[in-house]
């Protein structure tokens, strides 16, 4: 790879395009995954997944008439020190307007500090890029909860529905967020935490996206001992340092546009950012499955969350689902997640 300027504000040439398909079946996702456990796959696009959501019809003036009323936090990044609060509605005039986004800030947006959320005085502060809506929880507004569903694609594979169906309405959808930004809002690179898969979902507008897989993420970003990146370690696609990352070169970049209508389906581990091409809306969910069940369920055990872990091993579709032999291998190395399964599950 090198560098050089994208026409869309992004530094890198341009990489491998993420394959567009429509019409899958279950064979196809083994098959798009690696077939086997471990295996980090390639991420793909569907073009005909949402055509059964409600979402599809979204517009930004239905949703400031219907959910303006909402409080929403911004920020310029997941990362940025300095975070805002506002209303839904005047965060959709912001990004609606034709003005640069970037050094304004939303009509009666507050600074808040991102760890407490008590205001801060950031009056003579200059945002530090376009505010971006970056995870609103759509768990929290149950009218709208129904107007996505799992693609067709998954509904059989979803481990989390069939070991835990009570979470439906609960760790499913505590999984399920909006991202809404105006044109030139970025993402930065990061890969999901917990090892799902995860899918993007574009409502409105178009959002361009780079990727790396994870056997390169080594190249792209610093990443813990499970392999997640660390919080704004990743290299930045407008302005890539290459004293930081002296074998940014030898990472192989995919990239895709994503318009309405289209799904994203990045398979676990997967590095990516996004830049907002348009003002645009996006719902990401996260799923589970055979292939990264033992990934995830050791970072709940782990690293996590233990008592939701603890909860999944007592239930009895755990042991019903015979998932266990299929990754227990890959987790004999790690003492601590023996020892959780010894007292908890007896094969």
């Amino acid at each position: 790879m090198s560098v050089s300027e994208d026409t869309n504000g992004l530094w890198f040439e341009h990489g491998q395009l993420v394959p567009r398909m429509s019409k899958l079946a279950a064979t196809d996702i083994d098959e798009l995954l690696g077939g086997g456990i471990g295996d980090c796959g390639t991420p793909f696009i569907v073009t005909d997944a949402t055509q059964d959501w409600s979402c599809k019809d979204w517009t930004f003036d239905w949703l400031k008439e219907t959910y303006g009323h909402i409080a929403v936090e911004t920020a310029a990044s997941f990362e940025s020190p300095v975070r805002m609060t506002g209303r839904l509605g005047d965060y959709i005039d912001y990004i609606t307007d034709e003005r640069d986004p970037a050094g304004r800030v939303p009509h009666g947006f507050d600074y808040v500090d991102p760890e407490t959320g008590d205001p801060v005085d950031h009056s003579a502060a200059v945002p530090d890029g376009p505010q971006y809506l970056v995870s609103w929880d759509l768990e929290e507004i149950s009218s709208i909860a129904d107007h996505f569903h799992q693609p067709y694609f998954m509904r059989s594979r979803n481990l989390l529905d069939r070991l835990m169906p009570e979470t439906k309405r609960g760790l499913f959808n505590k999984h399920t967020f909006a991202f809404i930004g105006p044109k030139g809002s970025l993402s930065q690179l990061h890969n999901d935490h917990d090892h799902t898969h995860s899918y993007l979902s574009q409502v409105i507008g178009r959002k361009k996206l780079v990727l790396f897989s994870p056997a390169e993420a080594h190249l792209v970003a610093k990443v813990d001992r499970f392999g997640f990146t660390i919080g704004g370690s990743g290299v930045d696609p407008r302005k890539p340092d290459l004293k930081r990352f002296p074998r940014l070169m030898d990472a192989h970049p995919f990239e895709c546009v994503l318009e309405p209508g289209d799904l994203l389906f990045l398979p676990s581990g997967w590095l990516h950012c996004a830049y907002g091409l348009t003002a645009g809306v996006s719902v990401a969910k996260d799923s589970v499955d055979h292939l990264n069940f033992g990934k995830w369920f050791q970072s709940m055990a782990v690293t996590n969350l233990p008592k939701l872990a603890s909860r999944i091993v007592q239930h009895p579709s755990f042991q019903a689902e015979a998932v266990i032999p299929d990754w227990a291998a890959q987790s004999r190395t790690d003492p601590s997640i023996l020892s959780f399964l010894t007292r908890h599950y007896q094969a």
